[in-house]
């Protein structure tokens, strides 16, 4: 029987609320990008100059300001971490510093060339205005074995098991979805295509099919890409139904290559843009998808 070191995933009910229009001289927050830690790491400059939110493990003190992806990097003050400036709408650093190696949520402006205290971080999240402490349930928990890999448990809010694994060689990472349903990140490489995920729904205990080159997921819909037949294809569905929602969509002037997808993103609205890479090395372009209201 393996001896475990539990590093516990907490999944929570986030409240995304609005910016609010500031009055008198208090500023003006447009509404943040919700992305992951592996989002901006992979590719900072699409978040560059942005408003963003992020949840991690926090940490406020004397030359450490900074936001890591997990308690794992936390623990073992990994380099994998983005410094914080707390601006005037967050709290005091006396107050923010409480919730030191716990879960926050931080939204601020993210700037990919500050790289904090002797540059050692990847980019800055400055003038923070929200860096509150994550409400959680304890459903999802990843463990670091001591031969140095992982396994996972995902139980739902009654507490019946829903997914487990082990002897996973990569870390994989948890995100958050909607209210309810999150899910594993699974990535045996770099490219985008060999990206994989599994959803939970905590509430109705339903859990995901495996999909693979995953690019985006929000609310109810997940947004795959995939080669069939020769030609790109990009899949937008329902991530526990594929009856209730499934459309499918060939980007025009894109590459044939295996990754020719390299980023997505579902916005408030469900609509869906798609990053591609051109034909013939011929740099990036956007796919968009726009859908009606109750489609």
């Amino acid at each position: 029987m393996k001896i475990k070191v539990y590093l516990v995933f907490f999944l929570a009910v986030v409240l995304l609320t609005p910016a609010l229009v500031g009055c008198g001289s208090k500023p003006y927050y447009p509404t943040p990008v919700d992305v992951t830690f592996s989002e901006l790491f992979s590719r900072p400059e699409q978040y560059d100059g942005k408003r963003v939110r992020v949840i991690g493990v926090g940490n406020i003190e004397f030359e450490g300001n900074c936001i890591r992806p997990g308690m794992e990097d936390y623990l073992y003050h990994t380099h994998n971490a983005v410094w914080i400036e707390l601006g005037e709408k967050a709290p005091s650093k006396e107050e923010a510093s409480e919730y030191n190696g716990k879960y926050v949520i931080v939204e601020g402006t993210f700037d990919k060339d500050e790289k904090g205290h002797y540059d050692m971080f990847r980019g800055t999240i400055k003038d923070v205005s929200r860096y509150e402490l994550w409400n959680f349930n304890q459903d999802v928990h990843l463990s670091l074995n001591l031969d140095e890999t992982y396994s996972y448990l995902v139980t739902d809010y009654k507490g019946r098991t829903l997914d487990e694994g082990e002897d996973l060689t990569e870390r994989p990472e948890y995100v958050f979805v909607d209210i309810d349903v999150g899910g594993f990140i699974f990535r045996q490489g770099k490219e985008p295509s060999s990206c994989c995920a599994r959803y939970y729904d905590l509430k109705n205990s339903r859990v995901s099919e495996t999909f693979r080159y995953v690019l985006a997921a929000r609310d109810d819909r997940v947004v795959c890409a995939e080669i069939r037949n020769g030609e790109p294809l990009i899949v937008v569905r329902d991530i526990f139904d594929k009856d209730r929602f499934y459309k499918e969509y060939r980007p025009e002037n894109v590459s044939k290559d295996g990754d020719f997808a390299i980023a997505g993103k579902i916005d408030r609205k469900g609509n869906v843009t798609v990053t591609c890479l051109a034909e013939n090395g011929g740099g990036e372009i956007e796919f968009s998808i726009a859908f009606e209201p109750g489609n």
